[in-house]
């Protein structure tokens, strides 16, 4: 998996990106298929960006305590982006004005700023 992921519907399971994702054309759909205990997992060697208005949407149940994006470097959300899951940024993560997150960010070397 690499660039830009909008518009995908994901299923349960671990996925991996050797560079950067986005979430630039379309919003993207988390489908636990109808287990309430489905995990996704989405591993980003690089950054992770949304652009503005860009949602991540929950379906058959998925929950967002079960969504995990682990960031090799920054996450940036644009403005009033909607995002779920739990962010683990190694450098920064920042919301820009309006960006709502339904879930934890935590960043190792930088701060959590939000706009």
């Amino acid at each position: 998996m690499s660039g830009n992921i909008g518009g995908l519907t994901l299923t349960p399971g671990l996925y991996k990106s050797t560079s950067s994702l986005a979430i630039s054309s379309g919003d993207l759909t988390f489908d636990a298929k109808g287990n309430a205990n489905a995990v996704f997992i989405i591993q980003i060697a690089s950054s992770l960006t949304t652009t503005s208005g860009r949602k991540v949407i929950l379906s058959g149940g998925a929950l967002a305590s079960n969504i995990f994006w682990q960031v090799g470097s920054s996450a940036t959300f644009g403005t009033t982006s909607v995002f779920k899951g739990t962010v683990l940024a190694m450098q920064s993560i920042t919301f820009n004005t309006g960006a709502k997150l339904d879930g934890r960010g935590l960043a190792r070397n930088g701060g959590v700023t939000m706009g």
